[in-house]
């Protein structure tokens, strides 16, 4: 036996030479770990380190935040409590180089008065363009089929002449329909009925 163990030292000799290097708490360590365990180890540190620097930029932008909010409260103390800085904030604020700059009294009757101006002057182009206003247009109808009875056909004419009328001159409208044949209104009551 005891020549055996020689041959066994030779053979062990270069891996205890490595294994005599190392202590017996990282021996303890590869024995529960593995032989892996150093780079797992070197991982974890890496994440562990990459971490705490992202948390210690976290907590600087946090302090950075913090302290431009303890300024603005600051700025909106002294805003508040000092009435000629409030005045001051609020007639730049509503001013005219403001976000919501407010007319003053004469330049709002004149915004107003223009506003009408342009209206009217809407209204009478589109009276001499003979356009009748959008309030008082009268709506358009599906008229039944052509090839009924003539008394139907001579009150069809008689109602495209009145649509006619009305779209050209509706004051004079009132003075045609009293023209109208017998039992023209009645045929109409019965079209818009169906």
């Amino acid at each position: 036996m005891q020549q055996q163990a020689p041959s066994q030292s030779q053979s062990a000799s270069p891996s205890d030479s490595y294994l005599s290097q190392i202590s017996d708490t990282s021996l303890e360590v590869l024995e529960h770990f593995g032989a892996e365990a150093p780079g797992l180890l070197n991982q974890y540190a890496c994440a562990v380190e990459d971490a705490l620097i992202e948390q210690v930029q976290r907590g600087q932008s946090m302090n950075l935040m913090l302290n431009a909010a303890g300024e603005e409260r600051a700025a909106m103390n002294t805003m508040l409590t000092n009435p000629d800085v409030l005045a001051d904030y609020v007639n730049e604020f509503y001013g005219p180089n403001g976000p919501y700059p407010t007319q003053t009294a004469e330049e709002a009757h004149a915004s107003q008065l223009q506003a009408e101006r342009a209206q009217f002057e809407a209204e009478i182009q589109a009276q001499e363009q003979r356009q009748v206003p959008a309030n008082f247009e009268r709506p358009q109808m599906n008229m039944p089929a052509r090839g009924q009875a003539a008394s139907q056909s001579e009150g069809k004419n008689f109602w495209g002449d009145f649509s006619q009328l009305m779209d050209q001159n509706p004051e004079s409208a009132w003075q045609y329909l009293s023209q109208a044949p017998q039992g023209a209104l009645q045929s109409k009551m019965l079209v818009q009925d169906l």
